[in-house]
């Protein structure tokens, strides 16, 4: 615990009071930061959002993000209760960029999505399809969210959807995960041939 608290200070004073606030928010009720319950997931996005928006450019986890332009970072891997802290670098909207990821779940984790620079669109799916064929589902746009500066968006377990990087400049986009993806089922889906496989 103390390793994870020195990294959490080095990464900053907004950055280690984000986590203090998650974590105490996490205690008070861990079933339904679980489950990602709805009421849960949107104080957990405040708080995010709170990060985001009050962090200076000079802030270590922000500067090495920017300076480094790495495609993900763990920043944050909680001891107790398992949640982590990802930053990610989004290069610059070039064609390839603007065509976007592969739509995919999570599976039984939730997410935040959340930006500090630049600019990224998440178009969110839903299933068509009745499930049971495992290796094919039929996915129908939803919503399609830009999520800019300060915003922060949720994605409750099992929601399909995609990212775009929207910004010339490239983005800075912090990601926040209930559980480690590594460890749970998850799927990826092609829209063309309704192909589901698993990440």
């Amino acid at each position: 615990m103390a390793t994870q608290m020195a990294d959490v200070t080095a990464q900053g004073a907004h950055f280690a009071r984000f986590i203090a606030a998650m974590r105490t928010l996490w205690g008070e009720d861990p079933e339904s930061a679980r489950t990602g319950t709805p009421e849960f997931v949107a104080r957990a996005q405040a708080l995010l959002e709170e990060l985001l928006r009050g962090a200076p450019p000079d802030e270590p986890w922000v500067a090495g993000l920017l300076a480094d332009r790495v495609s993900a970072r763990e920043l944050y891997r909680d001891p107790d209760y398992g949640f982590i802290q990802m930053g990610h670098f989004h290069g610059p909207a070039t064609p390839e960029a603007r065509m976007g990821g592969v739509p995919h779940d999570h599976g039984p984790c939730w997410v935040l999505y959340g930006v500090y620079r630049g600019g990224i669109e998440i178009t969110r799916y839903r299933r068509t399809d009745d499930g049971r064929d495992p290796a094919r589902a039929s996915l129908e746009q939803v919503e399609v969210a830009a999520i800019t500066p300060g915003i922060v968006r949720p994605y409750l377990a099992g929601e399909v959807h995609r990212t775009r990087q929207l910004s010339a400049e490239g983005s800075l986009v912090m990601r926040f995960l209930s559980g480690d993806l590594d460890r749970v089922a998850r799927y990826r889906y092609d829209l063309a041939t309704g192909q589901r496989t698993r990440i």
